[in-house]
């Protein structure tokens, strides 16, 4: 009898625990639970335990990351810290819990489950995620708030906000609430461009009662102007007929195409306006300038013309002249001590010259014969020479012009200047317009 109910009572127990294993499984627990926001860490744990028997725990490992005003997570770590009566706390004991932070949590270790051998150990390995309660942050980019023509300074929030108090130094301006509280705008009372002006973010509650924890120091920045550069650039005389001149924008443009309607080109010729690329216009004619023409580019200004993606636009009317080349020119080789004569690109004439000792050289590049004189007095150290015929300025006191005191011709002898025989220089004279470009090469 004895042993028929100590029979009985081992069926039991044996039931119990099946019964057990199935109706309330063991299982490892961690709260706050996998999911959760807006966690208070004031009063709350992270609490780690198993329920019932037959489940254990291995290793708890738990880290955590700041969360960004922005939402992102930065600055993830490891936790150093220990499970002190359930609760995973710091090594010294404080409470793991911070503001603004989510946590992993990762734990492993064995349950109880009925297989069809019966009732075996198994692994688990589980990953718990939730997050802290979230102070509100404006969302501010680097440099400051940007505010565009017709526009407002808009100020983003991590988390609705009922509202928020503000110093904008220098300009009047009025505030209002969008997007329940995520998002607030700041109307300046007038839009002028290339203007900074100091702001300072003193407090703001969020709906979840949360407050801003310091003041936040930052800028309202106006679009800067649309600058434009031309090329060639204003005043130039002796451009190439074949120029293709270009106007080159301080910041790619955002509407191009009225580039149609607000570059005009005088004097009116057939051609073509084309994007070089979103910050370069170039206007091709369809055939060569004339020789010695004056060209005129000019571009309208204001805030409904073309405008900078940044939001800028040229403030007034800007406008570019340039002349280009008469179709004579004149080439000056120093190594062959050469003058050449050129008409359509085509040579005319050649003759040797004098050009400028060492130390005293002739200066290399491109001119223009801006200047002629039939006579002058030269001076200068060491030397005069008065009444020099048929002289040609292209830069300063260096001139082109007849050599009446020099024998021969072919070799460096000068101070600087171009130097002829008189009759040549006559002839070179004669034949060269103001204007008339000049190359002076080695």
């Amino acid at each position: 009898m004895t042993a028929m109910v100590a029979g009985i009572a081992g069926v039991v127990a044996v039931l119990v625990v099946v019964l057990g294993v199935v109706v309330l499984p063991p299982r490892i627990t961690v709260s706050p639970g996998d999911g959760y926001t807006e966690i208070k860490p004031a009063g709350q744990f992270l609490e780690i335990g198993t329920s019932q028997w037959g489940a254990s725990l291995s290793t708890v490992l738990v880290k955590e990351s700041r969360v960004a005003p922005d939402g992102t997570r930065e600055n993830e770590r490891v936790v150093d810290g220990q499970l002190q009566e359930g609760r995973f706390v710091l090594s010294d004991g404080s409470n793991l819990l911070a503001e603004d932070a989510e946590y992993k949590v990762t734990v492993t270790g064995t349950v109880k489950e009925i297989g069809l051998s019966g009732i075996n150990n198994k692994h688990v390995d589980q990953t718990y995620t939730f997050t802290t309660v979230t102070t509100p942050m404006p969302i501010i980019p680097v440099g400051g708030l940007k505010v565009r023509y017709g526009e407002e300074a808009t100020i983003e929030w991590n988390i609705p906000v009922g509202g928020m108090e503000y110093q904008l130094e220098g300009i009047g301006n009025t505030l209002r609430m969008e997007e329940g509280g995520r998002v607030m705008k700041i109307s300046l009372a007038k839009f002028e461009q290339g203007k900074e002006y100091p702001l300072k973010i003193t407090a703001a509650t969020s709906m979840n009662g949360r407050e801003l924890k310091a003041p936040i120091v930052t800028k309202v920045a106006t679009a800067a102007p649309l600058m434009v550069v031309f090329d060639p650039i204003d005043g130039t005389g002796g451009a190439s007929t074949d120029a293709h001149p270009t106007i080159a924008f301080s910041e790619p443009v955002s509407n191009p195409d009225l580039a149609k309607t607000t570059v005009t080109i005088e004097p009116k010729v057939d051609g073509k306006l084309n994007w070089l690329d979103p910050s370069r216009l170039e206007f091709v004619p369809t055939a060569a300038w004339e020789h010695m023409q004056d060209v005129t580019i000019s571009i309208k200004g204001g805030p409904t013309q073309l405008r900078g993606i940044g939001g800028g636009y040229m403030e007034i009317d800007v406008l570019s002249t340039f002349t280009t080349a008469p179709f004579k020119s004149v080439d000056v080789n120093i190594t062959e001590q050469r003058v050449t004569l050129f008409e359509d690109g085509k040579q005319v004439d050649t003759f040797l010259c004098s050009t400028g000792n060492s130390g005293t050289d002739t200066p290399l590049g491109d001119y223009t014969i801006y200047a002629k004189l039939s006579t002058v007095d030269m001076r200068g150290p060491g030397y005069f020479a008065p009444k020099v015929p048929w002289v040609m300025v292209f830069k300063g006191d260096y001139t082109m012009h007849g050599n009446y005191w020099a024998t021969s011709f072919g070799r460096r002898s000068s101070h600087g200047c171009v130097g002829l025989p008189v009759d040549t220089a006559k002839r070179v004279y004669d034949w060269t317009p103001i204007g008339t470009p000049i190359h002076i090469h080695e």
